[in-house]
């Protein structure tokens, strides 16, 4: 009777045990929500540098005369659409012509002296070989003729000279572009050197930027450089470095980069953007966005500890298209549900997609 006593509790305890054993074995649920899973990469990523800017034309020109009048004929306004070659302004061109008048007459006079110099060369030939006339005397009306004839070269200068001064009386168009500023009138005086209109030509469009010291000499001038356009929603334009200004201000420490941007007619010289360099490349952990979740006003990942969905929360970085850097938090090589939802807690019990086929 004894032994049957003490048998028994061993006899309960096996049982427990072996209950306990099969609770383990078991396999999971079938009613298990089916999640799918990524594995967290490692990936090269260029390094940038995102400095603003502005776009500028490349063909900013100032238009102004060459020659001093009133202004007799100006048409255009800010704004106007122009083609090289087109008539901007036509100065009053009187003083012109009376300048041409006199220098004509200045040519007159002077081939009329250089005529009577030559005359007088034969004249006093003859006299001096039949012994009439002294040799010096000769020699005299010889160095007039010299004389007479270098006038006579300086006032056909001087008509040239006033004839070229009828061109400058009309300005044309340089380039194909818009007038952006007129800082004159019709009948307003113009002055030479002077400007009267600014006309800007829309062929080549630059990206003007600055870019600090410490940055100068790790940039590529080879590498193509992405810009974006505030006023056009961050629309991307790729450009390439056309120079750097090899001379930086004595304050900031900053140097002029100017960058080429494509033919665009959306693009406006002024308009705000910025400029996102290459510099280097490194290597990132990156993970879908999708795969975030936040908790608590932090976002976080659930990571896969065998069948256990663990919340974590990171620390997270840029964002590459549809992935986010993250800079602490996770490592390459760990798998994370690729999507979650309100139904997931720490610690939940799932199943890959993968699993669930």
């Amino acid at each position: 009777m004894r032994t049957v006593l003490r048998t028994a509790p061993a006899l309960i305890f096996l049982c427990f045990l072996t209950a306990a054993a099969g609770a383990t074995t078991q396999e999971k649920p079938i009613n298990l929500p089916a999640f799918p899973v990524t594995q967290v990469e490692m990936m090269e990523i260029p390094i940038t540098y995102t400095v603003p800017g502005s776009v500028v034309s490349d063909g900013r020109i100032d238009v102004s005369s060459r020659v001093v009048g009133f202004i007799e004929q100006l048409d255009v306004r800010e704004g106007q659409k122009v083609s090289r070659g087109d008539l901007l302004v036509r100065i009053d061109q009187t003083d012109i012509d009376e300048a041409v008048r006199q220098a004509e007459a200045g040519v007159r006079a002077s081939q009329k002296d250089l005529d009577d110099a030559e005359q007088d060369v034969e004249k006093f030939a003859r006299l001096t070989q039949s012994g009439t006339v002294a040799a010096e005397t000769l020699r005299k009306a010889k160095v007039r003729v010299d004389i007479a004839r270098a006038n006579l070269d300086k006032a056909r200068a001087a008509l040239n000279s006033a004839e070229a001064q009828k061109s400058y009386a009309t300005v044309t168009s340089p380039v194909d572009g818009v007038i952006v500023s007129v800082a004159r009138r019709s009948g307003e005086m113009a002055t030479a050197g002077s400007t009267i209109m600014t006309v800007e030509s829309r062929e080549v469009l630059l990206f003007k930027t600055f870019v600090s010291e410490s940055n100068l000499s790790a940039i590529d001038p080879q590498t193509p450089v992405t810009v974006r356009i505030d006023t056009l929603k961050g629309e991307v334009f790729q450009g390439r470095i056309r120079g750097i200004v090899p001379s930086g201000d004595d304050v900031t420490r900053r140097y002029e980069v100017n960058i080429v941007l494509p033919s665009d007619p959306r693009l406006v010289p002024g308009m705000f953007g910025r400029a996102e360099i290459v510099l280097g490349k490194q290597f990132v952990t990156l993970i879908p966005q999708v795969a975030l979740v936040r908790r608590g006003g932090l976002d976080g990942v659930f990571v896969l500890d065998g069948d256990v969905a663990r919340f974590r929360w990171l620390r997270t970085g840029r964002v590459w298209g549809d992935a986010v850097e993250v800079v602490s938090g996770l490592s390459g090589g760990e798998t994370i549900l690729a999507a979650a939802n309100d139904t997931i807690r720490d610690g939940s019990v799932v199943q890959t997609a993968e699993e669930a086929r």
